[in-house]
């Protein structure tokens, strides 16, 4: 009696085990929903923050007598998993998630003889979006105060109406960065221009703490750089760290003879912050555009430089 008992736990943990086997790790036997955060264009054209809600389920069928072929058993299953689904959103009163159109996610075979041959799985999703609560908007003035004042403005950003994405970034710390986007300093004929690299802790109001940057100091000195991963004509804005304890009230950056002007935000504090230059759509007609800020008379000093575009 022990012994056949032995033999048939030995058969149920093999069988188990050949079954799990094929098991995908998205495979459950409930409906299983989960949200991410997405950004896309609302109906005003506008980029807005959305909640993307996917809704899944799964289901196995093994080949029988009725069912002849792998195609059979995954259309089976596909029925059977999307069913599943439909029993789920009337449950939850899901009516927006009831018209949408289920997908097929994916599908496995086991080819193995046991547990009755080969089986299918399919994960069939179905998505929705609804608008995320956000909190009350900032308006563009204050937008652009906090970026004046942001010494690592994020990987998306918000200025005006507009959510930009960061797209390139030039570290005077990395060599690297420097030679890919051709770093170049340059001097006027006739004038006696000025510059030095220096690893620097500035000072930002808003932060406390100092920030390390390596910086350059340039006096009737300009500087030429190239941008990279630039999706031509798009809006731009390009935003560099620079002190305000200067008698410079403005840097003016040039991009095929057009100029750009910024001015210098002075602030009580004498801390750094950035100047921000405004690229207009349809402006940039290259994928590695150059640009280069003017020189100016009186020392000034420049950091980290950030590039955003409207994607």
């Amino acid at each position: 009696m022990k012994k056949t008992l032995a033999v048939i736990t030995l058969l149920a943990y093999l069988c188990a085990n050949i079954f799990a086997d094929g098991l995908h790790s998205w495979y459950s036997e409930e409906v299983q929903v989960s949200e991410r955060e997405i950004s896309r264009k609302n109906a005003d054209g506008v980029y807005a923050d959305f909640i993307d809600r996917t809704f899944s389920a799964c289901a196995h069928v093994r080949i029988t007598g009725e069912i002849q072929s792998l195609e059979e058993a995954r259309a089976k299953a596909e029925k059977v998993a999307s069913e599943k689904l439909d029993s789920y959103f009337k449950a939850h009163k899901e009516k927006e998630a009831l018209k949408s159109k289920h997908e097929l996610y994916g599908w496995s075979y086991d080819y193995s003889l046991e547990n009755g041959g080969a089986y299918v799985q399919v994960q069939v999703v179905v998505k929705k979006e609804k608008p995320k609560e956000t909190k009350n908007a900032v308006n563009g003035k204050d937008a652009r105060m906090e970026l004046l004042e942001n010494p690592n403005p994020g990987r998306v950003i918000l200025y005006g109406s507009d959510r930009l994405t960061l797209v390139d970034k030039i570290s005077f710390a990395s060599e690297e960065s420097i030679e890919s986007h051709r770093v170049v300093l340059t001097t006027k004929k006739g004038s006696n221009g000025r510059s030095q690299k220096n690893k620097e802790a500035i000072h930002f109001a808003d932060n406390p703490s100092p920030l390390y940057d390596t910086v350059y100091y340039l006096e009737n000195t300009g500087m030429q750089f190239r941008l990279k991963n630039i999706v031509k004509g798009r809006k731009t804005l390009i935003i560099i760290r620079t002190n305000t304890y200067s008698k410079n009230d403005e840097v003016c950056l040039d991009y095929n003879g057009q100029k750009f002007r910024s001015k210098i935000e002075k602030n009580q504090n004498l801390c750094w912050r950035n100047i921000i230059f405004e690229i207009p759509e349809g402006t940039i007609t290259e994928y590695s555009p150059q640009f280069e800020i003017e020189a100016l008379q009186d020392t000034q000093m420049f950091g980290t430089i950030f590039v955003y575009q409207l994607l």
